[in-house]
């Protein structure tokens, strides 16, 4: 009995077996192949690098495993977290060799370089490569948090406001953030409802969980009060970024700017004196050296604009645009000439509001203030409200003629913020002054009192006498929704951001001076 039972059982299974096998032999081909694995496995197994290695630790993991390409990736991705950290722009060619190892090891699955690649590219100014490279990053990855970020800043950095605008929206419907809120803020602010952006930050805050979150949100309540001439609640938003992160950049620069317009300036120079021996960026050294000169400390302010010359340079070698930066720096510290090809030579590669700005001042200080008119009016035309873009417009109107209108500019200017600037803010009472007291004749155009500093007269490219007018890429269509004119501190749907005017796809030789009066919903 025991045997038949045996043989019954083993006779099921084997047919069993070979009902199982025909089946899978003649289904086979009725179902998709799996994808191909990526090529950096063809040739075997790849021990991966631990996570959270650091850079000496990565390094000689890649010398025992060369092909393992995310290794590579880590490697690049630390190297501009290092290069960031220390303002090291050597760092920066570093990681460029290490992101092109991963994507020639593994080119299609390889999410981790092509985001490495996109910051890389925002880093060095390149924001047009930044958008192709989050593009392709996103392509493997769509819910990319972080690619999804740097592209919409990216897109704020051309000036493609309405495709921010969109991007950011999408972004919030597809995984509400802080981070997608605080660039709905910022986009609120630069179309001018500055109100909508605090009530924006607001709920960024609400979101925020995480620490970089947190510390992000509260550094844009900062800047957006400093800004807005609420120097006391700025001071606040700084102290509580400090008390998550006593080191943070971005918060200790703003606290030492609050301290300056409360008009604490010995202590607001000791805050960036520490800051910028820790962290030489450019921006705080220049800051630092303009706080010197209005204490009267010409010998240390020198000083500092010599190592924002050096930075130049070095950040040119390696990769990194630095036009904007310095055509504003050599407009306010003498330089006026080279100020004006940089300008230019920016203009010809993005249409940003701050980039028209910089154009006309730089026009203005060199003595052409008829054609910064244009220049000034384009930079004017979203409704931001800045004191530094007030200021300039108001020299600017007033280096025409245009003196009421100079005088409406330059006391909304310093009414906004009185020191808006070490330099520049004592010029625009002393205008001021002069506008009221009766006409004078044409103010001279090099307002700069400072020492002159000695940046390169080589630019990294070679600009255009004429700054070319043609935005390099269509502006988007129009956002679908139609934006709240009433802040909400928890909107319940997409927070949204009143968009800037389009400009036209297909500007004159110069910036229109009447654009559109109907923005885009």
């Amino acid at each position: 009995m025991r045997i038949r039972l045996l043989i019954v059982v083993g006779t099921f299974m084997t047919a069993l077996t070979m009902t199982l096998g025909l089946v899978l032999y003649f289904g086979r081909d009725n179902h998709t192949p799996p994808p191909s694995p990526p090529r950096a496995l063809d040739e075997g197994p790849v021990a991966l690098a631990p996570p959270n290695a650091s850079i000496g630790q990565l390094q000689d993991h890649l010398r025992r495993q060369p092909r393992d390409y995310l290794g590579w990736a880590q490697l690049g991705v630390a190297l501009i977290d290092q290069g960031q950290a220390t303002v090291d722009h050597t760092l920066y060619t570093q990681a460029d060799r290490a992101l092109s190892n991963s994507l020639r090891i593994e080119s299609d699955y390889n999410d981790v370089a092509l985001r490495g690649r996109a910051e890389l590219a925002y880093l060095r100014n390149d924001f047009g490569g930044a958008i192709s490279w989050a593009d392709q990053a996103l392509s493997v990855n769509a819910r990319d948090q972080s690619s999804n970020l740097l592209r919409i800043d990216a897109l704020i950095k051309l000036g493609r406001y309405d495709e921010a605008l969109l991007s950011a929206k999408e972004l919030y419907a597809l995984d509400p953030s802080a981070g997608a809120v605080i660039r709905l803020a910022r986009l609120s602010e630069l179309s001018g409802n500055p109100a909508r952006a605090k009530m924006l930050l607001i709920r960024a805050g609400e979101l925020a969980t995480a620490r970089t979150d947190r510390l992000q949100v509260f550094t844009a309540q900062g800047d957006l009060a400093l800004r807005q001439g609420d120097f006391t609640a700025a001071a606040n938003a700084y102290r509580e970024a400090r008390r998550i992160d006593p080191t943070y950049p971005p918060a200790v620069a703003g606290t030492a700017q609050a301290l300056y317009t409360q008009g604490r300036l010995t202590t607001a120079i000791r805050w960036y004196r520490d800051l910028a021996q820790r962290v030489p960026e450019p921006e705080y050294v220049a800051e630092l050296g303009d706080l010197y000169t209005a204490a009267g400390k010409t010998v240390s302010a020198s000083n500092q604009y010599d190592v924002v010359s050096t930075w130049q340079t070095i950040a040119s070698d390696n990769g990194v645009r630095v036009t904007m930066d310095l055509a504003n720096f050599a407009a306010d510290h003498g330089k006026h000439q080279l100020a004006l090809r940089l300008a230019k030579a920016e203009w010809k590669k993005r249409h940003s509001i701050e980039v028209a700005d910089a154009v006309a001042w730089a026009l203005h200080v060199s003595g052409q203030d008829k054609e910064a008119v244009p220049f000034a009016n384009y930079a004017a035309r979203t409704g931001y409200k800045d004191a530094n873009f007030l200021y300039h417009r108001g020299m600017i109107e007033r280096g025409v003629g245009n003196t009421a209108r100079a005088r409406e500019l330059l006391t909304e200017a310093l009414k906004l913020n009185p020191r808006f600037s070490p330099l520049q803010a004592p010029l625009a009472r002393k205008a001021l002054q002069d506008l009221k007291a009766g006409p004078s004749t044409k103010p001279s155009a090099k307002p700069s009192t400072t020492p002159s500093a000695k940046p390169s007269t080589t630019p990294s490219t070679t600009p255009s006498t004429t700054p070319s007018t043609t935005p390099s890429t269509t502006p988007s269509t129009t956002p679908s929704t139609t934006p709240s004119t009433t802040p909400s501190t928890k909107p319940s749907t997409t927070p949204s951001a009143k968009p800037s005017t389009t400009p036209s796809a297909k500007p004159s030789t110069t910036p229109s001076a009447k654009p559109s009066t109907t923005p885009s919903t």
